[in-house]
């Protein structure tokens, strides 16, 4: 990393035609039509089910490619690599490693989403700061204000953040659809009465129709140790995702690209990228606030750490960082500029 001004983590949509696939629609469709009278004959004569063969393909074979570009002052090429993840668990691990280089360099990792000549900044990673946060200055209250505008509950205790966000009660015309569709579907709800979730939901629904109980929400329960999602109902809890502290490298509110056949874009949310695993909070309402919902859990986690230092895990802003220009070293505060080159902190690369 001798030398190195910043890091470009770049996410590339790649694609290649398959040429093989017309040969395949053209023999699918060829057994297809050999057969049509067979399955004619079989559908009138016959009281067994027709399975009609399926002869999809994909015209394209598309992949998830990760890019690794070392830059040096002078904004030239000096390394880079590229690596294409077998599936999303080593996506997550390659990212996480990168971040975790720039957190022991003290260098800033510009993160981009690329398809083709289009290509878009998704995240800045300043390394060196704590959570390799922005070194803007983020208010908390202000942060928390602007989510209770979206109607979005946000308390705060003695060494804890819970952001709640609470379902809308069902409309009246809602409910009369449900109700109906208890009504008519009734087998089909016996199906999704076997497994235990589908009964949770089965429940919830009919809670719903009647307008009973306490409605449904989203908790995040942020401390210095750790964040905590879930579900809950009541006193009923699901889908709870613990994420431990010393495991937490970066939070961002960013698009990203899946590592599934499709190379699905997935819109901008808030994601926590940990060492080893990423998690994405299931908050939806909250999502409207963008930067105020990641302003506020950064926030909320730095001083809730600096409140416990004897747990190790940092909130300190005086460790330098790299400029992502001249790479000078210097701690990037708010409002303040390279002594090297005069640049100002959280300037884009």
């Amino acid at each position: 990393m001798t030398g190195v001004a910043r890091i470009g983590l770049e996410h590339w949509r790649c694609q290649r035609f398959r040429w093989l696939a017309i040969l395949e629609y053209s023999l699918g469709f060829a057994c297809l039509l050999c057969a049509l009278p067979l399955i004619i004959l079989m559908v009138v004569f016959s009281d067994t089910d027709i399975e009609i063969p399926d002869v999809r393909t994909r015209f394209y074979q598309r992949w998830h490619q990760i890019r690794v570009l070392l830059f040096d002052a002078a904004g030239k090429v000096v390394g880079g690599a590229d690596f294409v993840p077998p599936d999303a668990a080593s996506g997550y691990r390659t990212v996480a490693t990168i971040l975790q280089a720039a957190v022991r360099e003290q260098v800033v990792v510009v993160e981009s989403l690329a398809e083709g000549a289009s290509r878009e900044v998704a995240e800045i990673w300043y390394g060196g700061r704590p959570l390799l946060a922005h070194p803007e200055e983020v208010n908390e209250e202000r942060a928390a204000s602007v989510l209770r505008q979206h109607g979005i509950e946000v308390t705060s205790s003695a060494g804890l953040v819970s952001v709640i966000e609470e379902s809308r009660p069902a409309s009246g015309a809602q409910r009369v659809f449900g109700t109906l569709l208890f009504v008519v579907c009734v087998p089909l709800l016996l199906l999704i009465a076997y497994s235990e979730e589908g009964r949770r939901k089965l429940r919830h629904a009919w809670a719903d129709v009647r307008g009973k109980g306490p409605r449904p929400r989203t908790v995040v329960e942020v401390r210095a140790e750790s964040l905590h999602a879930y579900q809950a109902r009541g006193e009923e809890r699901w889908d709870e995702q613990l994420i431990d502290g010393a495991d937490l490298l970066g939070i961002t509110f960013s698009p990203a690209l899946g590592y599934d056949a499709d190379v699905t874009r997935h819109a901008a949310s808030l994601r926590l990228i940990g060492r080893q695993r990423s998690a994405t909070l299931p908050l939806k309402r909250a999502n409207l606030a963008e930067r105020a919902l990641r302003d506020l859990i950064v926030a909320a986690t730095l001083r809730l750490r600096r409140d416990r230092p004897e747990l190790g895990l940092g909130g300190d802003e005086q460790t330098p960082t790299r400029c992502p220009f001249c790479a000078a070293l210097y701690v990037m505060a708010p409002s303040s500029r390279c002594p090297s080159c005069g640049a100002h902190a959280g300037q884009t690369p």
